[in-house]
């Protein structure tokens, strides 16, 4: 069981529990150690993100 950062709306995020999809044709599974964000990830939580950039 993994865990993501979803970005409900401008400053509201929250952490949930996900289950891994199972792994297609030419695809693997990795484990990841760390991960980080970046400035566009900021911009998307803060709002200030153009629109069509966000989904």
């Amino acid at each position: 069981m993994g865990r993501a950062v979803v970005v409900e709306a401008p400053g509201k995020l929250s952490v949930v529990r996900t289950e891994p999809e199972d792994p297609g044709h030419g695809e693997v599974v990795v484990r990841v150690e760390w991960a980080g964000i970046c400035g566009s990830d900021r911009e998307v939580l803060a709002g200030t993100r153009a629109e069509g950039f966000v989904r």
